[in-house]
């Protein structure tokens, strides 16, 4: 079974670094000294800030946990009533080297304070790392109350950002004012001081993973703030392609790249036809469009799951002015 589903990506552009307190930690969970540096991505209206506190000086291989504390605009801790289900969890988590070679995707869980959301993960390399949090304010009707609206009519729950980290498609209902759009705030957490290697302005379009191959397929040339067609297609070991790509999250494929100055960040997901149960299968291609808002090298990783297992690949994308 052959599926193309379409994905529209833009990039989340962090427009501004604010060095802040790194309040929000309880007692059980104190900051290290070496744990994170709290920022504010933007001061634009509707931007929360977020700091990080890490149960434990972060060491290279070994788990730590790190407790987000998220504000809303208002000053208001952003709980679980704050916050909308998209692709099966509140908070998409982004964790990511200064190299972009170390990548980490979970799923923040509600903590003991309110606005706290915690997170683990294994840090590879002593470098520094960049926390992006990806989430969607839950819509507040008029009676006051939060609610949950799922998918917008064009299918990419909130997914799709743009420069602002906004995504401004109308859903079911109607044009969403800018506080119910996908908000990324990102924050760094000191491992080491490993530069790392840069990445290389030369484009790597397919790699293989556990005998795997992963290839991205460009309608032309990636340019700044213009859109390019592109397929990424999935084969066995034997160059087969595979129809046989399992849900993961809701969706046949997660897509996160980087730039790489450690500025910009997207989050995509297909459109289109999602998996309906655990049962359903996708693949082998999957079209989509690439928007990417600045120029330069970009370090990009899908997630797809075969066999039970989620295949994390790595691309490299170079974009002109």
């Amino acid at each position: 079974m052959k599926q193309t589903v379409k994905l529209t990506i833009g990039i989340c552009a962090l427009a501004l670094l604010a060095a802040c307190g790194g309040g929000g930690a309880d007692k059980a969970e104190p900051k290290s000294d070496v744990s994170a540096t709290a920022s504010s991505v933007s001061e634009t209206k509707g931007q929360p800030t977020m700091s990080v506190a890490a149960a434990a000086t972060p060491v290279p291989g070994q788990a730590v946990r790190l407790t987000l504390t998220l504000t809303g605009a208002d000053g208001k801790p952003l709980g679980p009533d704050d916050i909308a289900t998209q692709h099966e969890h509140k908070i998409h988590v982004m964790i990511v080297d200064s190299a972009l070679e170390d990548y980490t995707h979970v799923h923040g869980e509600p903590g003991a304070q309110p606005g706290q959301w915690t997170v683990s993960f294994t840090p590879k390399y002593p470098r520094q790392y960049r926390v992006w949090a990806d989430f969607k304010p839950a819509s507040k009707e008029q009676d006051g109350h939060a609610h949950d609206h799922g998918k917008s009519d064009h299918g990419d729950e909130g997914h799709s950002h743009d420069k602002a980290g906004h995504d401004h498609g109308e859903g079911s209902h109607g044009q969403e004012d800018a506080d119910a759009h996908n908000l990324t705030p990102s924050v760094t957490l000191n491992v080491g001081a490993d530069k790392g290697p840069e990445v290389a302005a030369t484009q790597t379009l397919s790699t293989k993973v556990d005998g795997y191959t992963l290839t991205l397929s460009l309608g032309g040339a990636l340019t700044a703030d213009a859109h390019t067609p592109a397929t990424l297609t999935v084969a066995d070991g034997t160059g087969a392609p595979l129809d046989s790509l399992e849900p993961l999250m809701g969706a046949y494929a997660h897509l996160v790249g980087f730039s790489a100055d450690g500025t910009t960040m997207v989050h995509g997901h297909p459109e289109g036809a999602e998996p309906k149960d655990a049962t359903a299968r996708g693949g082998p291609a999957l079209a989509f469009e690439l928007h990417p808002s600045v120029a330069g090298p970009h370090r990009v990783f899908v997630q797809v799951k075969i066999g039970g297992k989620v295949i994390t690949a790595p691309f490299t994308m170079v974009v002109a002015n």
